[in-house]
């Protein structure tokens, strides 16, 4: 039976320029011993550990790769401050020890990235929108290398292919990229819920950066116009006087006068009580 099994590489999908990175060559000897373990970056042979060499690490240096011979043994490859010229397909290569001198080989790639400073910004959104209104937001993520994927989620749905159009800037002679990400849609009064709407933003790149940034717009809400009540008028009813003499020197002009302000006086004091 084989004594070197279940042999795989841990290599990180991207690494971040200039932070260290830990590469890592697992394997199962049984009750073999191991002969020796080498690493290569393409076809290149940079590194090799020898339990019965002394010292049991070597390095051959390759430019823009730099082992930290401290944190690097027989399992575990420890790589400084990792540049550009680090990227590319790495190879572990494992020998088991007399008898046998079994060897077997596993790959992985790796990038090296810059990764933003910041995460994504939105721009033009407004406080407030209405049902068959027109909705256009920017997101922007600034300089990186490679540019961030940007992707568009409505009340974290994501949004629809066809209203979101992307495009990116910069990356001349080397230099960092910046994406740009647009929607632009009408406003339907579902996308409405409990009278807002959310748009998020997100910006991927590789495995090793995520970030968001969500807004929220509030619905405009229709104001309908109040109709005040006019204040309540009353008719005045008005009655005639006749003068007409009688025998006793008084008229009844005179009696009449004297009944229209006992009259008025009663209504003005019904109407002072309701």
């Amino acid at each position: 039976s084989l004594c070197l099994r279940d042999v795989y590489t841990v290599i990180p999908e991207a690494a971040e320029r200039g932070k260290p990175v830990v590469l890592r060559c697992m394997y199962d000897l049984e009750n073999e011993d191991l002969y020796q373990v080498k690493w290569y970056r393409g076809d290149r042979e940079f590194y090799r550990y020898a339990p019965r060499d002394v010292p049991p690490i070597k390095v051959f240096p390759i430019s823009g790769i730099e082992v930290d011979r401290e944190a690097s043994d027989a399992q575990q490859l420890t790589l400084k401050e990792v540049t550009r010229r680090a990227h590319g397909r790495y190879t572990c290569e494992v020998s088991a020890d007399a008898p046998s001198f079994l060897t077997a080989q596993v790959h992985g790639s790796m990038y090296v990235v810059d990764l933003p400073k910041n995460d994504p910004e939105l721009i033009g959104l407004k406080r407030r929108y209405k049902p068959g209104m027109k909705l256009k937001v920017e997101c922007i993520s600034y300089e990186s290398m490679p540019p961030a994927n940007l992707s568009f989620f409505i009340n974290s749905v994501p949004a629809l292919s066809q209203h979101v159009w992307h495009r990116v800037g910069g990356g001349e002679n080397g230099s960092l990229w910046t994406a740009y990400s647009t929607i632009q849609f009408v406003v339907q009064k579902q996308h409405f819920i409990r009278g807002k709407i959310k748009i998020r933003c997100s910006a991927y790149i590789y495995s090793i950066y995520f970030r968001s940034h969500e807004q929220v717009a509030d619905e405009e809400r229709v104001v309908r116009p109040t109709i005040t009540p006019l204040p309540e008028t009353r008719e005045a009813m008005v009655f005639p006087i006749h003068r007409v003499s009688d025998n006793s020197g008084t008229t009844v002009e005179d009696n009449a006068s004297t009944r229209f302000l006992q009259l008025t006086f009663l209504v003005l004091v019904y109407y002072t009580v309701r």
